[in-house]
């Protein structure tokens, strides 16, 4: 075999394997990118959840804590008709004071359940905002992990 032929193929031996430790090379990195990736939505889909959760926990609590002053003005509602439905001229003079304590009573609730209905509100929008960022994540991670060839739809 001739120098020349023989310094052609060792060239071109050099640039095939070359080329195979370039594509190799790509490849690695490639993967690592995609683990990556994959490890960051992971971890952010577990705080989202954590937080979703919370946001849900808290939106019981407050929800129940309504219900039950909701229970408590009804209550107190009911003891001022008692009041106001009594045959006559109105609240009998000697009943007044006590009604009056009553009616202010019932006045102060419901102007407190309404503020605390307006939070409640905000809070279960504010929550509707988190779980619908928790399933972007999710949606993204599958996205990935699909391109990934890892999971098949």
């Amino acid at each position: 075999m001739s120098p020349i032929v023989k310094n052609g193929l060792v060239g071109i031996a050099i640039v095939i394997t070359g080329a195979l430790v370039f594509l190799s090379i790509d490849r690695i990195l490639e993967r690592e990118r995609i683990e990556n990736q994959i490890n960051a939505l992971r971890e952010d889909i577990y705080r989202s959840r954590v937080a979703a959760d919370r946001c849900r926990g808290s939106l019981q609590t407050s929800q129940a804590a309504l219900l039950e002053l909701g229970v408590a003005i009804d209550s107190l509602k009911r003891v001022v008709d008692g009041y106001e439905t009594i045959p006559g001229r109105g609240v009998p003079a000697r009943n007044y004071d006590a009604y009056m304590s009553v009616f202010d009573e019932y006045n102060d609730s419901v102007g407190v359940w309404e503020g605390r209905e307006e939070r409640l509100r905000t809070a279960e929008t504010a929550c509707r905002t988190t779980i619908q960022g928790h399933n972007v994540l999710t949606d993204s991670l599958q996205a990935v992990l699909t391109a990934a060839g890892i999971i098949i739809d």
